[in-house]
């Protein structure tokens, strides 16, 4: 059984988590595509502290002997695939990032030598 006082918090650490996101989304500090994931995540906090049946019916259904495990076990595998998703999207970035700095490499050299090809055939006039 989840204890009270953990069900308060819980409740108040989505709703606070929610508030927070969706405060950040209005002020164009976070996109909604990154803030989707931690709104369901407080969602589903909220859900498993406003109905503990359902964590505890969960929690015997995979074996887990408490329903406070069993919530710290969902928190912990949320968090663990968010941070394999922004692991991926770093280094997609940082491949992006490489590719831009190699293209602007380029065209600074070609924008250079195109550069100085004018000025030697305007002094050779």
């Amino acid at each position: 059984m989840i204890s009270l006082v953990f069900r308060v918090v819980l409740i108040l650490c989505s709703l606070f988590t929610a508030i927070f996101i969706i405060r950040k989304i209005r002020q164009s500090k976070v996109q909604i595509n990154y803030a989707i994931f931690w709104i369901l995540f407080s969602a589903c906090l909220l859900i498993f502290s406003i109905f503990p049946e359902l964590s505890i019916s969960l929690a015997s259904l995979l074996g887990i002997y408490s329903s406070t495990n069993f919530i710290f076990l969902v928190i912990l595998f949320a968090v663990i695939i968010k941070l394999f998703f922004n692991t991926i999207e770093i280094s997609n970035l940082e491949y992006k990032i490489k590719e831009l700095s190699q293209k602007i490499a380029i065209d600074e050299k070609d924008f250079n030598e195109t550069k100085e090809n004018k000025s030697e055939e305007e002094m050779d006039e």
